[in-house]
């Protein structure tokens, strides 16, 4: 049995992520830990109660985290995800509630319940996970892995010409995680954008075919529906399930390599730039492994086959 935590910003794409992770039964998600990014931090962790009701597996500790960056003011992303974070579904208050202490103590002493063997899955702003990462030095040493949706190191930014909305949100934590020691994989937002992965009209049919969780899917990312037509798409991008996926399954991964990168932190015209020295122009070691594209068809299937009823 795998041991994953994951850390999320939870809107409408962290939400599908979770459903992915909860109900893959190879893996036990020993923890959800949530940070502001998407929306204010309480809209985060009401979504991601939520959907671990909705997933209907088992209930892993809901831990809240940190209410913004570690030196900027928050920059959310309702204009995509709808003011509740989920479509405007208008969704009853969970019955779950939060547990107890903080998101940044719980990465901590879960990795050190599991040491070696916890593999962390983030899906939003790297906040909680860097202030983790200096709190105790010891923590890259007990993480088996990092996954991180985040940068866009193959393609242009969402948020800026250049950069990615994780990235954007806390350029200094992702600094923090990249020159830490730990173990980490980069999925970027562009590997979610092949025609393969990108959620179709056709694909809709299919997740609505499939009961509960296919309708649910769908229709809290209706707000990002939306916002994608505005850019003349019909369908929604799946950039936190993608990187679920990556973890999940190793074998869906068709290309990555091993490359020095970093952040851009210091510019504010390139503030969250996630840079890859392709050439090894920098003579920097490598810190990360940059997966740069997935099998799309294989995704769709196991999307479809977690969330059927």
């Amino acid at each position: 049995m795998r041991h994953f935590l994951i850390d999320t910003d939870t809107a409408s794409d962290d939400a599908v992520a979770l459903l992915m992770a909860l109900r893959e039964p190879s893996i036990r998600v020993e923890a959800i830990t949530v940070v502001a990014g998407n929306c204010p931090l309480d809209t985060c962790v009401r979504n991601a109660l939520i959907t671990v009701e909705q997933a209907g597996t088992y209930e892993p500790p809901v831990y809240a985290g940190r209410p913004g960056p570690l030196m900027r003011p928050l920059f959310t992303a309702e204009f995509v995800h709808g003011a509740d974070g989920m479509g405007e579904m208008d969704l009853p208050d969970p019955a779950l509630m939060v547990a107890p202490g903080h998101a940044v103590d719980a990465i901590i002493e879960t990795a050190r319940r599991f040491p070696g063997e916890l593999e962390v899955v983030t899906l939003g702003p790297l906040s909680n996970l860097a202030l983790a990462l200096l709190k105790e030095p010891a923590l890259a040493d007990w993480i088996k892995r990092v996954y991180v949706m985040g940068g866009v190191g193959l393609g242009p930014g969402n948020v800026t010409p250049v950069a990615e909305f994780n990235f954007y949100v806390d350029a200094e934590a992702v600094h923090i995680l990249l020159n830490s020691s730990v173990p980490k994989s980069i999925v970027g937002w562009d590997v979610c954008l092949i025609e393969e992965a990108f959620i179709t009209p056709t694909d809709i049919q299919r997740l609505n075919a499939l009961g509960k969780l296919g309708r649910f899917a769908v229709r809290c990312n209706a707000s990002l529906i939306e916002y994608n037509r505005t850019f003349g798409k019909d369908g929604f991008d799946l950039p936190d399930p993608t990187t679920v996926a990556a973890a999940l399954y190793p074998e869906m991964v068709m290309r990555q390599l091993e490359a020095y990168s970093y952040v851009e932190y210091q510019s504010d015209r390139a503030y969250g730039q996630f840079v890859i020295d392709h050439q090894h122009l920098t003579n920097q070691p490598e810190n990360t492994t940059i997966i740069a594209a997935i099998d799309g068809n294989m995704f769709k299937e196991k999307l479809l086959e977690l969330l059927a009823e």
